[in-house]
């Protein structure tokens, strides 16, 4: 759709979305302005998102997106990937043994499933009072996520109806366990005493936590033990450590809400709420996505296995975190799936001063959005420039998907592509990025070892009756048969 109208309005045109009136842009010249923040903020304008979410992101606020940014990193650096790897692997392995009986699965529903376990198990690691039905609040947390891209229309029994009663009753449950309520009670203490620096705050934390820990874990990996042993390294100093928090997902979050008002207690429960919007949903698309090309080309699913079997002889059968740092085949693959299917749409600002695109200009207060799928057209490596096609070869899945998933360019330089906006750029590049691919390598690795994969509807991708902001199969359609090797 966005490719028919690059052609007939060229960079800069105009489009309404959930209600929402956006200028799609790609002139990277006009764009750079923006993507550092610069006459513009990052805010994403879709109502029912921001009901769900937040009308203002803290990120906007000056000087604080810097110091989260560090606290987050440090949240899933290496080391902390390492040390995350067994739970991965145990709660995929789990799911995997649920699909082998049958010989297929749904893998949109799949994806949703393992996508919110993912984050409630592992990365977020929620922990829930005795009583409270871990299951059900999983479910609230889908009719939350449900709700996000929709209509605006709160009627009773519709899609935002169902998210705005989920997330009240997941504040609710949040608030209620101890271990939420502690962090938010230290954090208060912290940062009045810190003066309410978000400079300072981070730098108390990350100073204080550098963490022998951290230290130990990555030269228990670097040394080849197991990322169970990189854990208990990490877990053996914490005796030692300063009473302060740790570097973690609420503790950038608890940080950057105080910067919009004086903390609450509610703060620990939406910071939980806010992360699970992020890793989720964006864990949910990179699963589908590219369980959806892979299973259209048995050519790259046979080399893919080929690599996993060097990699079985050198690293044995229990996928390691170093393993996957070496699977330069899986990496491409995961790059091209990322490149023709995106698992988010780029990013969306809105603007606080006019906006030059040639000789258009595009008021203050508008929102722009660099769409990734668009701008992957319009790769200069891959393209030609010649607008007269209906597709450029490059992203022609649909006519000729052979010629347009090619995992094999990104492994030169002289053929790897330029653009990749899939998980944003610049100042706001998703810091998740690199989780969410360790989490698609290790479950690729587990199951092409043993199956092949193969649509059961092999046209699933053009019946789909949604693109935005993912792609949803018709009923029925997202069978992917495993098949044994």
């Amino acid at each position: 759709m966005f490719w028919d109208r690059y052609r007939r309005y060229g960079s800069v045109f105009r489009t309404m979305m959930l209600g929402s009136r956006i200028w799609v842009v790609t002139d990277l010249d006009a764009l750079r302005g923006p993507l550092r923040d610069e006459g513009a903020y990052l805010e994403v304008p879709f109502p029912t998102f921001q009901r769900l979410v937040a009308a203002e992101s803290f990120l906007n606020r000056p000087g604080v997106h810097g110091p989260w940014r560090k606290i987050f990193s440090a949240t899933l650096a290496p080391p902390r990937l390492a040390a995350m790897v067994p739970e991965i692997t145990q709660l995929m392995k789990s799911h995997l043994s649920k699909w082998e009986p049958q010989g297929q699965v749904a893998i949109f529903r799949a994806a949703r499933v393992m996508g919110v376990d993912l984050a409630v198990d592992v990365i977020l690691d929620i922990k829930l009072s005795d009583g409270t039905d871990r299951a059900w609040v999983k479910s609230q947390v889908e009719d939350y996520l449900d709700g996000l891209y929709g209509l605006p229309l709160n009627l009773p029994g519709s899609t935002l109806a169902k998210a705005l009663a989920a997330r009240a009753k997941l504040v609710e449950v949040f608030l209620r366990q101890p271990d939420v309520a502690a962090t938010q009670a230290q954090f208060v203490q912290e940062w009045e005493a810190i003066g309410k620096s978000p400079q300072a705050y981070a730098a108390a934390v990350l100073d204080q936590h550098t963490s022998a820990g951290d230290k130990a874990a990555g030269a228990a990996e670097e040394a080849g033990a197991s990322e169970k042993a990189a854990a208990a390294a990490t877990e053996a100093t914490r005796g030692s450590r300063p009473a302060v928090l740790a570097p973690s997902i609420m503790t950038a979050q608890l940080m950057g809400r105080a910067m919009l008002k004086p903390s609450e207690l509610e703060d620990g429960a939406m910071s939980l709420l806010h992360m699970l919007v992020a890793s989720a949903d964006t864990t949910r698309f990179a699963l589908f996505n590219t369980w959806a090309l892979l299973a259209m080309s048995p050519r790259v699913q046979d080399k893919l296995y080929q690599e996993q079997q060097k990699v079985l002889a050198e690293y044995g059968e229990e996928i390691s975190y170093a393993a996957t740092c070496h699977m330069p085949y899986m990496d491409a693959t995961l790059k091209e799936c990322m490149r023709l299917l995106p698992a988010s749409a780029g990013g969306i600002r809105k603007l606080t001063a006019d906006m030059q695109v040639g000789s258009y200009t595009i008021p203050a207060g508008e929102y722009v959005w660099y769409h990734a799928g668009l701008m992957h057209y319009l790769d200069p490596v891959c393209w030609d420039g010649d607008t007269s096609v209906d597709v450029p070869a490059h992203m022609d899945w649909q006519n000729s998907f052979e010629v347009a998933f090619r995992p094999e360019r990104w492994l030169s330089e002289e053929t790897r592509p330029r653009y990749m906006f899939t998980f944003g750029t610049g100042a706001h590049l998703c810091i998740g990025m690199n989780l969410v691919y360790l989490e698609v390598k290790l479950l690729l690795s587990m199951v092409l070892r043993k199956y092949r994969l193969r649509l059961r509807t092999p046209d699933m991708l053009l019946r789909c009756e949604r693109l935005f902001p993912f792609f949803l199969p018709a009923k029925g359609t997202d069978t992917v048969l495993l098949e044994p090797r």
